[in-house]
Order: structure tokens, then C-alpha cells, then sequence
């Protein structure tokens, strides 16, 4: 792994940090693990990872 990627890494999982930090501090009623993981949906929405379910 080259060092620019270790760098991009570390600089995106710093703004996650900090992105489900301010989430929390403005929801205290969520916990980590619930906003992580709609961080997670939200980007596979965004990478067209998921299909839509049909009800019936």
C-alpha cells in the first residue's frame, strides 16, 4: 500500500469520525452503531449497491 493511500484513508475515516460525531451530538438518543450504520446505507444507496423491494 502506498502512503498516499494510508493518507487518504486516515483522512476519510477522520471525516466520518467527526460526521457520526456531530450526528450524535445533535441526536444523543442514537447510539453509535445505529448511525454508523445508516452512514453505511446511505453511501450504498449513493453507489448504487442496493435494489428496490417490492411489498406483495
Amino acid at each position: 500500500m502506498k502512503i498516499e493511500d494510508v493518507t487518504s484513508l486516515e483522512k476519510e475515516q477522520s471525516e466520518n469520525l467527526a460526521k457520526i460525531g456531530k450526528i450524535i451530538q445533535n441526536n444523543p438518543d442514537l447510539s453509535y452503531e445505529f448511525v454508523r450504520q445508516l452512514l453505511i446505507a446511505q453511501a450504498e444507496v449513493a453507489a448504487g449497491k442496493i435494489e428496490p423491494f417490492g411489498f406483495g
